[in-house]
């Protein structure tokens, strides 16, 4: 009966110590890494300095040393992926029509500069391939899913070796498909609004449970970035729009956000660079596993 006992005892030790260790479901995928302590987004490449979503932008955040471009996908009508942010090409392009009822090649023919600026004219809609091809080992993508297949923009993406350099945004539903696509891909809802209250980002991780999350400044306050911290998440917000300044970028440091998108990544740059110099903004307490990933 002992001699039974002990067997069983050393067989269960043995069943622990090979059995693969769980997953940390409170760390989630880990993120890109990043230069500066609070990322920096340049917004459709920086929509303020170039023409947005074309290579010139990607170029130029690159140069600037900017963590992440914020890119838009959409496929065509013949199955390809292009980077546009409205359905249609009409705003940014001399063209006009829906993405999805035009084939790459009536997209690849518009000039997708003119509109920013004559020292752009010529300018081309990437492809998304194009995109990643220019941005591997240089740059982060944040990638804004619009309307495109899930798992060819995941074939993609690990075609180009981008796996850890790649974090996606969508809606709450697009984001489980992704996770059932993509388990190892950081993923980065808006919160939505019935969860920006006391308690509600626990709430909101029983629907889903994000890397990150996003959202306007205006959205957000500093509790609930520690709310978020609190959980393991971290924060990107938006500085779009009339925060999309130095004294916007001040009060998103001071309230302790880990990312900050905006179309002025030169702008942000310098705001990070002033308190690199020992300005006045205060300092930000991150939480101990912040650095770890």
């Amino acid at each position: 009966m002992k001699a039974l006992i002990v067997s069983a005892a050393l067989s269960a030790v043995i069943a622990l110590v090979c059995a693969p260790a769980a997953p940390a479901a409170d760390r989630g995928a880990p993120l890109p890494r990043v230069r500066h302590r609070i990322a920096v987004i340049a917004h459709r490449g920086g929509r303020a300095l170039a023409p947005e979503n074309t290579l010139a932008a990607f170029r130029k955040a690159i140069a600037l040393g900017a963590d992440y471009v914020e890119v838009d996908v959409r496929a065509t009508h013949d199955g390809r992926l292009v980077l546009m942010h409205d359905a249609s090409v009409d705003r940014t392009t001399n063209g006009h029509g829906a993405v999805r009822d035009l084939d790459l090649a009536a997209i690849r023919a518009l000039d997708a500069g003119s509109r920013f600026g004559a020292e752009y004219a010529g300018e081309r809609v990437p492809t998304l391939e194009e995109a990643l091809g220019l941005c591997r080992g240089r740059i982060g993508i944040y990638l804004d899913h619009k309307e495109a297949p899930v798992a060819q923009v995941w074939r993609a993406v690990r075609e180009h070796g981008m796996e850890r350099q790649v974090i996606v945004y969508d809606g709450t539903e697009g984001l489980k498909e992704w996770k059932a696509e993509a388990p190892g891909v950081p993923v980065m809802p808006s919160l939505p609004d019935e969860y920006r209250r006391p308690g509600g980002i626990a709430t909101y991780l029983r629907v889903l449970r994000p890397e990150l999350l996003d959202g306007n400044i205006l959205e957000w306050t500093a509790p609930l970035v520690r709310e978020a911290h609190a959980a393991g998440i971290r924060v990107y917000v938006d500085n779009l729009g009339p925060a999309d300044n130095p004294a916007g970028f001040r009060r998103a440091i001071a309230m302790g956000v880990d990312g900050i998108q905006t179309d002025h990544p030169d702008q942000l740059l310098r705001v990070l660079a002033e308190r690199g110099r020992g300005s006045s903004s205060p300092t930000v307490t991150r939480p101990p596993w912040y650095l770890d990933r």
